[in-house]
């Protein structure tokens, strides 16, 4: 009789990669779920996956199973890092009863990244640029951070959450043929990311934190007077 199988590890999806505990896998006889805290849930069906095999990088450091799929709204890359030896896992599913179907073929054969490169040089030209909107001098003094640090961190956060939900975005995007599931996982950590920072930043504004304190060595201003006694 099958038993359902379930393991805590690591896992890399596409570019990211998450560091043990923070990924989980578990099998049944019609599911292989992958849930990676973060980045989100991925799941398969047996005709949806070619394979699943021992992959290695580094000998107990960084060893695990990959996952061989077909499924288009999922990156190319899915391993699931394991503390203990990939044969364990691999004995897991196999007793969980999910038993791959789908062809070798049928998995996608996409070469590079999904994203366009025009895109990509814009994004990262307008990131910078943004940096010079609080840059200014006033008489020859650096300003005080202001509202105008967080537009950056906006940028990013509003073209992340902005690629994920819409499509038209996606088509400017993306590359002809290529889906958004397979840089999701990016975006939602870039959405993590720029969304926790911008919390940080606004509160330390908020609170004055980069507002310039007196420096007491600085002479006194004009119009006032000092006094000094002589014994």
């Amino acid at each position: 009789m099958s038993q359902p199988f379930t393991i805590t590890g690591g896992a890399r999806v596409g570019w990211t990669n998450a560091t043990w505990p923070l990924a989980q896998l578990s099998a049944t006889p019609d599911r292989l779920t992958l849930s990676i805290r973060l980045l989100g849930t991925y799941s398969f069906a047996p005709d949806q996956v070619s394979a699943v095999e021992r992959y290695v990088m580094i000998p107990v450091l960084g060893w695990g199973i990959r996952i061989h799929h077909c499924n288009a709204d999922c990156p190319k890359r899915v391993i699931f890092w394991c503390l203990g030896s990939p044969d364990t896992v691999l004995r897991g599913i196999r007793d969980s009863g999910f038993l791959p179907v789908a062809s070798s073929s049928a998995t996608p054969q996409h070469r590079g990244i999904a994203m366009r490169w025009s895109a990509i040089i814009i994004a990262v030209a307008v990131w910078n640029a943004l940096f010079f909107l609080d840059s200014g001098l006033t008489s020859g003094v650096p300003p005080h951070p202001g509202p105008l640090i967080l537009a950056p961190l906006f940028f990013a956060f509003a073209l992340s959450v902005g690629t994920l939900k819409s499509p038209k975005l996606q088509r400017i995007i993306l590359k002809p043929g290529r889906n958004v599931g397979e840089i999701r996982p990016f975006l939602r950590l870039l959405v993590f990311i720029s969304g926790f920072l911008l919390v940080i930043f606004s509160i330390l504004l908020s609170c004055g934190a980069f507002t310039k304190a007196p420096n007491k060595s600085q002479p006194a201003p004009v119009g006032r007077f000092q006094f000094r006694f002589h014994g």
